[in-house]
């Protein structure tokens, strides 16, 4: 019985899979993190990946402050991860996973999905 109780809260606490896409070089992916809207796109330098993140409120939000731009080089099969806080909610986190996969940028959002209290 225990072990079925612990398989179901380590199931329970997994993260899900809410969204994938594939971006193409200069083709911007669009995304939400909570209260944030989140734009990838990147440049190919050879085989290494110039990938820029802007995150962003929501401009129907209550959440204020400005874009925070992040720039960073991905090699082959390198992953990354984009996360955005949900400090003194009760949101279950969210992240996106960016993954440099051959041809393309994937992108992958994940939603951890929290135990009730």
């Amino acid at each position: 019985m225990k072990t079925r109780l612990a398989l179901a809260a380590l199931a329970i606490s997994l993260p899900s899979i809410a969204g994938a896409a594939e971006l193409q070089p200069m083709q911007a992916g669009s995304f939400t993190l909570g209260d944030h809207a989140v734009s990838i796109y990147y440049t190919s330098d050879d085989q290494n990946y110039q990938v820029v993140t802007t995150i962003a409120p929501h401009f129907d939000a209550d959440v204020q402050g400005a874009p925070i731009r992040f720039v960073g080089t991905m090699k082959p099969g390198q992953t990354e991860t984009v996360s955005v806080g949900t400090f003194g909610t009760s949101n279950a986190p969210e992240h996106l996973e960016l993954v440099h996969t051959g041809e393309s940028l994937s992108v992958v959002q994940k939603i951890q999905t929290a135990l009730a209290d």
